[in-house]
């Protein structure tokens, strides 16, 4: 194996779409609410848009079901099940 080889050795880049599968449940922080009450999760470039967000669930992470998820767009939809952590940010 070469230096350069041994060097790069487990290394991988990080996409800017994740896999999100249809009917597992992923985290993730919502960071906004539509008018309609639909949360908005920004992943990389994907948007994953969530029903059941309540107002107070803005800047939490939480746990989403994935209903659908169009890799090709970028764009998914969930389900919100429950507040996992909060953010850093928040006071």
């Amino acid at each position: 194996m070469s230096l350069l080889g041994k060097y790069l050795k487990g290394w991988r880049f990080r996409s800017d779409q994740p896999d999100l599968p249809v009917n597992e449940e992923v985290a993730v922080f919502v960071t906004e609410r539509n008018s309609d009450g639909t949360g908005v999760a920004q992943i990389g470039d994907t948007t994953l848009y969530v029903e059941g967000v309540e107002a107070e669930h803005l800047e939490k992470r939480v746990l989403v079901h994935v209903t659908e998820y169009d890799p090709q767009e970028g764009v998914g939809r969930g389900e919100f099940r429950e507040v996992v952590g909060e953010s850093s940010y928040t006071t």
